[in-house]
């Protein structure tokens, strides 16, 4: 049996790994103090990120639960992803709380955020 004739047709052909970041509220959501320019810090990286293409797009989760953003990045690895949610202004500070988790999604290669 060739490969392409057992190919599982209810699986997309077009499937690209990708990483998953789940933003979460962290030790020092609530304190500001001595952190009023987290937010603008945050915006910069997140545009620098976006604009470099490690990470594709991210957004806010708008129910107040505890979940508080997503974003999805290309990256080599985990390690190399992690590196990249580390250096978020509000994971440094403990505000946010990141997870990132390996997944599975259609190519995103011409997904583009605009500013």
């Amino acid at each position: 049996m060739s490969s392409s004739s057992s190919r599982r047709p209810d699986v997309p052909r077009n499937l690209k790994p990708y990483f998953l970041c789940l933003l979460k509220k962290g030790l020092r959501w609530n304190i500001t103090d001595g952190n009023e320019d987290l937010m603008p810090r945050y915006l910069a990286w997140l545009r620098r990120e976006t604009e470099a293409r490690r990470i594709l797009f991210a957004g806010p989760v708008t129910d107040d639960g505890e979940i508080i953003g997503t974003a999805i990045l290309e990256a080599a690895d985990l390690e190399q992803a992690t590196a990249i949610v580390d250096a978020n202004p509000g994971v440094e500070t403990g505000h946010f709380l990141a997870e990132v988790h390996p997944c599975f999604l259609p190519g995103l290669d011409t997904v583009q955020v605009q500013y």
